[in-house]
């Protein structure tokens, strides 16, 4: 499995504030070396948005268009965003 795949295995995992997921997962595929953290952009994606979750896509720069779609939901009192799905597009 390359870089890119095992940071979207550790994604997969994660549980943060609702308000902190763009910062964790920039931070995640910089840590796993994907790339720097300067060329991630993460942003919400309505247009993603499936099933009840919300979609977030982290665009990298300089990758060919590669990109990863993270699929939240956040708990009942909306302060927890748990991730149910998370891809390379």
């Amino acid at each position: 499995m390359g870089r890119i795949e095992d940071a979207v295995e550790r994604i997969k995992a994660l549980e943060c504030p609702t308000g902190d997921v763009e910062n964790r997962v920039e931070r995640m595929l910089e840590d796993y070396g994907v790339v720097n953290r300067d060329k991630i952009t993460v942003m919400r994606d309505k247009s993603l948005d499936r099933d009840g979750a919300e979609a977030y896509c982290a665009k990298i720069t300089g990758s060919g268009g590669q990109s990863v779609v993270i699929l939240t939901k956040s708990g009942m009192d909306d302060y927890v965003a748990k991730v149910v799905d998370a891809y390379i597009d």
